[in-house]
């Protein structure tokens, strides 16, 4: 409770100071919460304080004097807190201090139990790959570089420093050259290094750059893409080429609103011209869902733009009652009346569209295989699940007839779509591919209790075509999920199933230690990892509970915390 506390002066005016104040007297330790302190003339002050006392600022002095005075006390307990806290040990709260002694070693894996093939020779084509990406990879870094150093000096009218530029780019060891003739014959693996080395996005830097010399130069978007970086996989080189000419628009763009500083309206009109021709031309081709499809929604925003330049600059010099010359208002006439006949003089237009024409029969030939090969894809998928849910119910005669369709499908759809096409055959394709490898190699695992290299399976899958060291990996990690159904099924025999969970335990542990030793791993098969990794302790965990029920001891839960139930009883 709050206290008044008044102090007995020999003079009759009182002063009362209205904030409340915590005193500390000397005489006694208690400490009072005072609500208004009543202060009289010529008073002795307490805490030791003599002072005369004539107005309420006096009274104020002597309030901020208690002030000052609390907080050194609190500031020193405070000082005096952290040091002794400082002092102590943190781990003084730690009450398990057990002295450090070695335990058993792990038992060793049981791998003799399955028949597992030799992985050195996958080591060795996996490093060689590798090391073509390691030389792609710099190579791309330092083209794409120069190609953004070869833009930034074009914007500045440097055309002999963005040639030099150029010109470096084309040093650089090409595509070929990185690869090697060994990985550069085979399409898929050429394709499948290019993706991985993002050889698109540095192609679109360079035709970007390469696009706009020529601009500037002829007024032509048409640039010439050098043959030691085209990956002859047409697909590939087309949509590099579209995106390259669609980021081209974005420097037309930025050198438009500088010309448009000095009032150029003829040179912004070039750039309209040559943004409208490209947008006209995009919009002819059915584009699906991809970056393609991105990047062409960005154009008409450029096309705007510059429609916005033009008119605002055409208004601009209209109001400039006299800064043009009789040349300038010459040249400001329309672009019909300068552009055109030119260009038909010459036959040359801003926009190849020849050359667009083809890439779009190309696209739109593609596209309709790739929606037929993804439909057809289907059914070899479906029928490897079907033969690995054969397996699981040992069905051996269904699965058998679903691997026979399985190959006779799949050998179809190669030799009418993929065959020609790298890109059709990493793609959908691919990945039923993994299904079918998934399921020849659990067929193998049931009947042999062995796992299948890569040619043995190649030999026993009735393919006409060669199976992949993706799909392959891909395959057996699959498989792994397969064998961990089968552990955790096994396990219901109790005892009697013991001896099939080790040998599940002993093909799951070899894939995995096979995997370990590859020097890298695709994106789309490292991301396999965790739940090869969940399988594994999952089948681990089955055989401890197992040797507990041979000792008659069941597995329980841990117990609830007595405070949580009682709690919920109370709620209830």
């Amino acid at each position: 409770m709050a206290l008044s506390m008044s102090v007995q002066t020999t003079g009759s005016q009182l002063l009362r100071h209205p904030r409340p104040w915590r005193l500390v007297s000397k005489e006694s330790t208690p400490k009072f919460r005072v609500d208004s302190l009543v202060i009289a003339k010529a008073s002795p002050a307490p805490c030791g304080y003599a002072a005369s006392w004539s107005s309420a600022a006096a009274a104020g002095t002597l309030c901020a004097a208690f002030d000052r005075r609390i907080r050194r006390r609190r500031w020193r307990a405070a000082r005096v807190m952290n040091q002794s806290k400082e002092m102590q040990d943190p781990m003084d709260a730690v009450s398990a201090r057990p002295l450090a002694e070695a335990p058993a070693k792990p038992s060793p894996a049981a791998l003799t139990a399955v028949a597992t093939p030799d992985f050195v020779q996958y080591v060795k084509m996996l490093s060689e790959v590798r090391l073509a990406r390691e030389r792609l990879n710099e190579a791309v870094n330092a083209g794409r570089n120069l190609a953004f150093v070869a833009c930034a000096r074009l914007q500045r009218s440097d055309l002999v420093g963005a040639r030099a530029a150029l010109d470096s780019v084309a040093a650089l060891p090409g595509i070929q050259e990185s690869l090697g003739p060994g990985l550069w014959e085979n399409l898929e693996h050429r394709l499948k290094i290019c993706e991985a080395c993002n050889v698109g996005g540095f192609l679109e830097v360079y035709i970007q750059s390469l696009g706009f010399l020529s601009f500037l130069e002829s007024g032509q978007l048409a640039p010439e893409v050098p043959q030691a970086w085209c990956s002859k996989v047409q697909e590939f080189d087309d949509e590099c080429y579209l995106l390259g000419v669609i980021s081209t628009l974005r420097e037309l763009e930025r050198y438009a609103v500088n010309r448009g500083q000095f009032l150029d309206l003829r040179s912004v009109r070039i750039c309209l011209a040559a943004a409208s021709s490209l947008e006209q031309a995009l919009m002819q081709f059915n584009f699906r869902n991809s970056s393609l499809r991105q990047r062409f929604d960005s154009v008409k925003y450029t096309v705007k733009k510059l429609e916005g330049l033009s008119y605002e600059i055409d208004l601009a010099r209209k109001r400039s009652a006299s800064g043009l010359s009789d040349s300038e208002a010459a040249d400001d006439g329309s672009l019909s009346s300068e552009i055109e006949p030119q260009a038909q003089a010459t036959g040359q237009l801003a926009l190849d569209l020849a050359r667009m024409g083809a890439i779009k029969s190309r696209y739109d030939s593609f596209d309709g295989q790739r929606e037929e090969v993804m439909k057809r894809s289907r059914d070899v998928a479906k029928a490897g699940k079907n033969a690995i849910y054969a397996l699981q119910r040992d069905d051996w005669e269904r699965a058998d007839a679903q691997l026979k369709l399985c190959a006779r499908e799949a050998n179809q759809v190669y030799a009418e779509f993929a065959a020609a096409s790298p890109t059709l055959r990493l793609g959908f394709f691919s990945d039923t591919l993994e299904e079918m490898a998934e399921a020849l190699s659990f067929r193998a695992f049931r009947n042999e209790k062995k796992l299948l290299s890569l040619d043995e399976m190649q030999a026993i899958s009735g393919l006409n075509f060669p199976m992949t060291l993706t799909e392959y990996l891909g395959g057996i990690m699959d498989l792994t999920g397969e064998v961990g159904r089968l552990a955790i099924r096994s396990a219901s025999q109790g005892k009697q199933g013991k001896g099939k969970i080790e040998v599940c335990l002993a093909c799951v542990e070899a894939v995995y230690n096979a995997v370990q030793e590859m020097p890298f791993l695709p994106s789309k098969i490292g991301k396999k990892m965790g739940a090869l990794k969940g399988t594994l302790v999952k089948i681990e965990q089955a055989l401890y509970e197992i040797a507990l029920l041979s000792q008659g001891v069941v597995r329980l839960k841990p117990p609830r915390d007595l405070d949580d139930e009682d709690g919920k009883k109370n709620e209830q």
